[in-house]
């Protein structure tokens, strides 16, 4: 067994401060305080004299208006374990220390305490290479649990007592680190602990250090191995004093509880194991007896060897949390959860304990190497080699797309998320360290680990020690490899361009052109695939690294890739024809586009299954269509959907066949008049889409290319789409801007319906040859409330008439509260065009305009199936605002439909899904709502200009609404399809309107019934 005391002769800096605490703590339980004295000696192992020394007060975070409340006020995804507990702290359920005495070597100092930390002017200086003695009494109440430390936590546990005393805070070569406590990591000196804690003799208590009385407490600590259970106590006083001893570390906690059971036991190298836990879990901690020995003999192995005399594991805290010789981990968890943050917390021990690293300026340098080490020793107990860290890449890159993560040196505090800092700490951190294998190879970087725990145990180590030891251990240069993934969030793109091969005497010259497309660096490694099964391996060193990895001697290793230049060549002779060049094959290097990462783009091709995430394969899954209409026939066709990471690059493609508009070119199945009725071409349908993201706009914004020709209708749009607020943020913004082209040639149209038969030309909606608009859409959302303004302009041109405007102004507000089960909600909707607006881009009172209703793939197709949906099958396409009961009539010349330039328009409704707690899935999406509307819509004049309050129409009713989305059973298959994405039944039933003239002169309320799809 080794102790980090003794390596601090080779510390990074030739001194390191000491603390060396005597502590007598008395826990009043019942009234969750403590009492305590504590004597300090403070020795300055420093070159300056010190005046002031500082302490933290860590209870003093916890009551709702502490710096660390309002931190998680304004954060955009407080810590759920603090908000909202901290703000409902009061008298008695706050934390606080309070100093009622302090002198240094006998004399009273004068202090200011601003709320976590205290400043102490010394009555005398401290010289260098002297010490110093501190006395003080303190009281503590203790908070309720809120995190990290309190009492009683969400499982029951008594006291979890961390950062539970006034701290001395760490002076180094940088000066002192008095941080204030708002959440996340600390910093402090070695020394020894003696601490007594007086506590009701029915606790048992755990601890960091040894305990030096444990005949008279008990409690299992008396014996050598076995199960203590809290009925098991034999004792005749009220309260028992607790002794407990550490060395060379760096901070103390202790848990206690009535209830915990107590298992102890000893592992061949000496270690001695704890495991408090209470009854009810009992039967998941089984396993803990044996994974625990494991996992800490495993880190023993990887990275030197445990470096304290005894392990204990107690069910306390809030989640996980590293304490040295102490990990507090709640208990109720799965299996593999349960041995996940126990691997983590152990891994602390190592990179958090016995290093002793500044975590609040470099969380990265023990999260990260605990998370790596997490990773592997999981792995390890579960019988599994070569685990994967492709995880915490992930996890960097999507931080980076949706333009949350920071510098990896950022201080943990002031990470501007709690995602940010979650990604940068934990698998920025452990991306780092596998990412070494690649750098500097795999067994070097595994010797690294080892030489840099050897080397820096108890020294505070930073980040230019972690690059020192890489150097050291590997012969290269690595301050380019730390300078760009801890200090920048620089995006790594590298591409191959080409491959060209020719045939020599010796076989295939093969010529790879590279390109890096980003402003990160790295060494690359190709694989060669080749045509007679074999592999040729390819290493491109950077020139800044003065050398290479260590590679097999059937590697090629290039010369060196300058910085400088993005593009590179390199040539190599195989035996045989390269079929393949693959860049970084192994996943090992962050590359936010692995699609260029191959001389041929890798496709994932998935049958009736949606598109997966993928980073080293673009995802496309395909499947046939079937589909009729009235005015088209059958229809039969293929769909094809494609993806990459994060749903980047976007693809949706499809060709629907109609044989009889084919076979009939395209005169069937009803007479057209108009000249340019179509040919077999308008049998043809067809979808072109693609999404890409549009970098230079910021994160998440995209830029769409769209163009498809259903039902007679030709729409091509550019549109680009730019988020406005954070991906965190509660409430979304965003702004859309889009160039749209309409053509449509002929009377087979969507909509066309009553007119074709009768031979009227009035009722193809889409009466323009062309219509040309542009389009800006500011969307505003936050649940199910949302704002959504629209302004458009453009013109149309007709072949046989004047030409009609697309310019057009309309706004939409929803607002919904919820009462227990019901949801009440009210919609408002305005709209202005000009006088000539044409027809399919008209407002529909209590619905949806044409071209709206076509652009709805779920209504386009159920409607399309008919003659005449509203009328024969009461189909309509529901909007969000005024009275539905007029949209019966409409027959697609807009015969009894009320329509206009102008509209304004209001819902109100009530809602609620009864069965949604119910446990048949089908019945869950079923919902019932009572809704009344009003409004009006007309042609006439300005905006307000025609409108007159006796012109206004309402109804009022009840409804039924079924999801199809939400039915579980059918994810799968509403993953692949527009139109089951988008179908969500409603069927209304008015039983009052306002005006029955407006639908047909209908005085019976029967057969007033709606159904429809919401637009």
């Amino acid at each position: 067994m080794t102790s980090p005391g003794p390596a601090h002769a080779q510390a990074s800096q030739p001194w390191q401060q000491r603390v060396d605490y005597e502590m007598d703590i008395t826990l009043l339980a019942d009234r969750h305080q403590l009492r305590g004295t504590q004597r300090l000696t403070y020795t300055n192992n420093s070159p300056d004299t010190l005046r002031t020394v500082y302490y933290h007060l860590y209870f003093n975070a916890f009551h709702p208006n502490s710096m660390m409340a309002e931190r998680n006020r304004h954060l955009p995804d407080p810590d759920g374990r603090i908000v909202p507990r901290i703000f409902n702290l009061d008298a008695d359920t706050r934390g606080y220390h309070r100093i009622l005495s302090l002198a240094q070597d006998g004399r009273s100092v004068d202090y200011t305490i601003r709320e976590t930390v205290v400043r102490v002017d010394l009555a005398e200086p401290i010289p260098p290479n002297s010490s110093s003695t501190f006395e003080m009494e303190f009281e503590s109440q203790v908070p309720k649990q809120t995190r990290r430390s309190g009492w009683m936590n969400d499982e029951g546990i008594e006291f979890s007592m961390s950062q539970w005393y006034p701290k001395m805070a760490e002076y180094d070569e940088r000066g002192w680190h008095p941080d204030p406590y708002v959440g996340r990591e600390f910093y402090a000196p070695y020394g020894t602990f003696d601490v007594n804690i007086t506590a009701p003799s029915e606790y048992t208590l755990g601890s960091t250090g040894v305990l030096q009385n444990p005949s008279e407490v008990g409690h299992g600590y008396d014996q050598d191995e076995g199960l203590w259970r809290p009925g098991d106590l034999q004792t005749s006083t009220d309260s028992l004093t607790w002794r407990f001893s550490a060395e060379d570390v760096h901070d103390f906690a202790w848990a206690a509880d009535p209830d915990y059971i107590h298992e102890t036991f000893s592992d061949a190298a000496g270690t001695r194991y704890h495991l408090l836990y209470q009854p009810d879990v009992e039967d998941r901690w089984k396993p803990m007896k044996q994974w625990v020995p494991d996992i800490i003999n495993f880190f023993s192995e990887q990275y030197g060897d445990y470096p304290y005399p005894q392990f204990t594991v107690a069910q306390a805290g809030d989640g996980g949390m590293e304490y040295p010789m102490i990990n507090f981990l709640t208990g109720k968890r799965s299996p593999a959860s349960l041995l996940g943050v126990t691997a983590h917390e152990a891994a602390h021990e190592w990179f958090y304990s016995a290093l002793g690293t500044n975590e609040a300026d470099y969380a990265w340098m023990d999260e990260g190497f605990t998370s790596y080490a997490t990773t592997e020793a999981v792995a390890h107990v579960n019988g599994r080699t070569n685990p994967a860290h492709t995880g915490a890449f992930l996890s960097v890159l999507f931080a980076k797309d949706v333009g949350l993560l920071e510098r990896f040196n950022t201080p943990a505090d002031w990470f501007q998320t709690n995602l940010g800092y979650g990604v940068s700490a934990y698998p920025g951190g452990e991306m780092i360290v596998e990412m070494m294998s690649y750098v500097i190879g795999e067994k070097n970087r595994d010797q690294w680990l080892k030489e840099y725990f050897r080397r820096r145990s108890g020294q505070h180590p930073d980040p230019f020690d972690v690059e020192k030891f890489a150097e050291d251990v590997s012969g290269l240069r690595l301050d380019w490899y730390f300078e760009q993934f801890t200090n920048t969030t620089r995006p790594l793109d590298y591409g191959i361009e080409s491959m060209d091969q020719n045939r020599t005497a010796e076989g295939y010259e093969v010529t790879i052109s590279l390109k890096r497309h980003a402003p990160v660096a790295m060494p690359q490694d190709i694989r060669l695939s080749l045509a007679d099964g074999s592999t040729q391996w390819i290493n491109i060193p950077l020139v800044v690294m003065h050398g290479h990895k260590p590679v097999p001697d059937d590697w090629v290793v290039a010369e060196p890739w300058p910085w400088t230049y993005p593009e590179y060549e390199v040539t190599v002779t195989v035996p045989a024809k390269a079929e393949r060049a693959v860049l970084d094959p192994n996943l090992l290097t962050p590359d936010q586009n692995r699609l260029n990462n191959t001389s041929s783009i890798p496709v994932d091709r998935r049958f009736l299954h949606p598109p997966q995430q993928n980073w080293d394969a673009y995802s496309v899954g395909w499947r046939p269509m079937g589909t009729y209409s009235y005015l088209f026939g059958g229809g039969v066709g293929l769909q094809s959907r494609g993806a990459y990471l994060f749903d980047s690059y976007r693809t949706e493609y499809s060709l629907t066949l109609y044989p009889q508009v084919i076979a009939s070119n395209g005169s069937e199945p009803v007479e057209l008049t108009s000249a340019d009725s179509g040919t077999w071409l308008s049998g043809i349908d067809y979808e072109l889409s693609y999404e890409t993201p549009t970098r230079a706009l910021g994160p998440r914004a995209t830029t769409l290319f769209r163009s498809e020709k259903k039902l007679g209708l030709i729409e091509s749009e550019v549109r680009v789409e730019k988020p406005l607020a954070s991906y965190l943020a509660d409430r979304s913004k965003t702004l859309r801007f889009g160039l749209l082209h309409q053509y449509n040639r002929s009377d087979r149209v969507f909509g066309a319906r009553d007119g074709l038969a009768t031979g009227g030309a009035t009722a193809n909606p889409f009466q323009q040859e062309h219509t040309l608009s542009a389009r800006m859409d500011y969307r505003v959302a936050e649940g199910e409330n949302h704002v959504h303004l629209m302004v458009e302009a453009g013109s149309s041109l007709r072949s046989t008439a004047p030409s009609g405007a697309a310019t057009r102004a309309m706004l939409e507000a929803r607002r919904a509260r919820s009462f227990g089960p019901f949801t009440a909600q009210a919609d408002l909707q305005l709209g202005i065009g000009t006088r000539s607006l044409v027809g399919f881009k008209q407002f529909q009172l209590g619905g949806r305009s044409v071209e709206a209703q076509w652009q709805n793939d779920a209504y386009r197709t159920a409607a399309a199936a008919l003659e005449n949906p509203v009328d024969d099958a009461h189909l309509v396409g529901f909007g969000p605002a005024g009275p539905v009961g007029y949209l019966r009539g409409f027959t697609g010349s807009g015969t009894g439909q009320v329509g206009g330039t102008r509209l304004v328009a209001g819902r109100l409704s009530l809602r609620a899904r009864p069965l949604a707690s119910s446990g048949i899935g089908l019945l869950k999406p079923l919902g019932v709502e009572a809704f009344s509307g009003i409004g009006q819509a007309w042609n006439d004049g300005a905006f307000l200009a025609g409108f007159t309050a006796t012109d206004l129409v309402a109804d009022a009713g009840f409804g039924v609404r079924y999801n199809v989305a939400d039915v579980g059973a059918l994810r799968r298959w509403t993953q692949q399809s527009d139109v089951l994405q988008d179908l969500s039944f409603v069927a209304r039933f008015p039983l009052y309107v306002s005006d029955p003239d407006l639908i047909g002169d209908q005085d019976e309320l029967a057969g007033r019934w709606l159904i429809g799809i919401e637009l």
